[in-house]
């Protein structure tokens, strides 16, 4: 009986050892996955970061303009209290947001004057563009979602799908308030920067249409109560 016990007790150890062993290398695979997921995440978003300084150097006079979107958009969603995980989401969304420019000519992105109607054809296909230049990501799915929608309009008059409403996912509700914002206050071939009044105007009129009214509403609120960030931006 006690060799019984003393051969019982060696099985259970050996079989414990095997599968602490087992268990040990699963988790050291898994980790070693996890930190080369991040590896290829890192140098991806490198890569398409060159491509967006690209169109940065083809129109210089929007050199800052995702960076000012980006700090306006992410003052945005932490005014409307979303998850870490959202804000970053967004954060990353608005820096890759004009990534599809890159095939719009240059006569066209610096053109002084109006775009002619096919020119304005062209020009919408960027948010579209931009998105299957992601899409081959799989971890930028819900990115590729912000960056196809971000010029759809509440009241479904946008494009490049025509959606409307709450539809239309969050982070491409708050883009599309913070990009034009910056683009009213921005100087443009055609015209001169507006004043932050006049732009606060422009999204009061517009809001319910261009803009959802909740979004527009706290942007609002937070350059009233903050008019520092218009003037914390580049220009």
């Amino acid at each position: 009986m006690k060799l019984f016990w003393n051969l019982l007790s060696i099985i259970i150890f050996f079989v414990g050892l095997f599968v602490g062993y087992g268990l040990r290398k699963k988790e050291e695979k898994r980790k070693s996955k996890l930190v080369w997921s991040r590896f290829e995440r890192r140098n991806i978003m490198r890569t398409i970061n060159a491509l967006v300084a690209a169109i940065d150097f083809k129109d210089h006079l929007t050199k800052s303009h995702s960076d000012n979107v980006k700090h306006y958009a992410c003052a945005i969603a932490r005014e409307m209290k979303l998850p870490p995980a959202e804000i970053e989401r967004i954060k990353e969304a608005c820096q890759v947001h004009d990534l599809g420019k890159i095939g719009v000519h240059d006569n066209i992105l610096t053109k002084p004057g109006k775009l002619t109607p096919e020119e304005i054809k062209e020009m919408r296909l960027h948010s579209l563009a931009g998105a299957v230049i992601l899409k081959p990501f799989p971890f930028l799915e819900k990115i590729v979602e912000i960056v196809r929608q971000h010029h759809e309009r509440y009241d479904g008059q946008g494009y490049p799908d025509g959606i409307k409403g709450e539809k239309i996912c969050m982070g491409a509700r708050i883009m599309a308030v913070a990009d034009s914002f910056d683009a009213m206050t921005s100087k443009r071939p055609y015209r001169q920067p507006m004043n932050m009044a006049a732009a606060i105007e422009e999204l009061k009129n517009n809001s319910g249409t261009q803009f959802d009214p909740k979004v527009a509403e706290v942007f609002i609120r937070l350059l009233e109560r903050e008019p520092e960030l218009l003037k914390s931006v580049e220009r």
